[in-house]
């Protein structure tokens, strides 16, 4: 049976060492604010504008991006996980968690959509009555704004990094940088006549993992493991996703642009795959070899940093 898959965009909210949580009508449950990706947006525009429609308030985005400065690349924070939630038979959702905190506005009730709006500490996150993964997600939101330096101005999707109107179509794609002995695989792409990692259109009855597998045994001939953590969940129907290291944002002409979740990845079995029709050349890349001046920015500093994350791994 073919399986509708969407993303959506879910924050949790921390002000003072609590999380703010809805009661949702339909489900009746508490959960964080969210909702669906709708076409256009990329899931940072989309956590933005459920924010206001949901709770009133301009947020932040509590994460670290790579410095990459680069016409037509934009870097977006990465989501702290990846759910996949059933919702029904033959529909789930792709859901990119955030922890954010308020910059603006007055909390207001969605009232058409939440029966209660409540802000939870870490006492009140034991309740039994809420699930597994907003306790373990709450209480980890509420750790990691412990530890975050001081928020920035009032941010809105129009002041952020990211420019481009959530007009312009966008496409969700996944890719990997993947590392064996110091040395990280590029291809030269025939269309595009640079040098990238593998990765591709995650399809649509695709999650962003599997597109990954997917692409690495196409394109490499590669079965790989994902470098990343995932917090425990154990909920039914919820299965938790390596988080990607960032999301970029490539413009592709003036009405496109993919948002790419990039992943570090290692190879675990198989054999490199000759060159296919979409790539010119391939090459393993150590550090010295990525300083190259046909290596694009983004290419360098995130082969660099996978390099780096592959060789902090025991017995890597």
């Amino acid at each position: 049976m073919a399986v509708d898959r969407h993303f959506t965009s879910t924050g949790f909210l921390v002000r003072d060492d609590r999380v703010l949580l809805v009661n949702h009508r339909k489900l009746r449950m508490w959960l964080p604010f969210g909702g669906h990706i709708e076409p256009g947006e990329d899931p940072v525009q989309a956590l933005h504008r459920e924010a206001r429609e949901e709770t009133g308030f301009d947020i932040e985005v509590v994460g670290e991006r790579p410095e990459i400065r680069q016409r037509w690349l934009h870097v977006l924070p990465a989501p702290e996980t990846i759910l996949l939630e059933d919702i029904e038979p033959g529909h789930v959702h792709i859901d990119l968690i955030y922890f954010v905190r308020p910059v603006g506005g007055v909390q207001r009730l969605a009232a058409s959509e939440h029966s209660e709006m409540r802000w939870f500490d870490r006492q009140a996150l034991c309740d039994p009555a809420l699930t597994d993964d907003v306790r373990r997600l709450g209480a980890r939101a509420i750790d990691r704004m412990e530890h975050a330096g001081p928020p920035s101005s009032v941010q809105s999707a129009g002041e952020r990094s990211n420019p481009m109107e959530a007009a312009v179509d966008k496409r969700f794609t996944s890719s990997g940088y993947l590392v064996r002995d110091g040395k990280v695989l590029l291809f030269n792409h025939r269309k595009f006549r640079m040098w990238l990692p593998f990765g591709g259109h995650i399809e649509p009855n695709e999650d962003p993992v599997e597109a990954l597998h997917r692409e690495a045994r196409e394109e490499t001939g590669f079965e790989i493991e994902i470098v990343a953590e995932a917090p425990v969940i154990d909920q039914p129907g919820v299965h938790v996703l390596p988080a990607p290291e960032t999301l970029l944002l490539h413009e592709i002409g003036d009405d496109r642009a993919l948002v790419d979740l990039v992943y570090f990845v290692r190879p675990v079995d198989g054999t490199v795959r000759p060159t296919n029709a979409e790539h010119r050349r391939m090459g393993w890349f150590d550090r010295e070899a990525l300083r190259r001046p046909d290596i694009r920015d983004n290419v360098r500093l995130l082969g660099t940093q996978a390099i780096d994350r592959m060789e902090g791994l025991h017995g890597a």
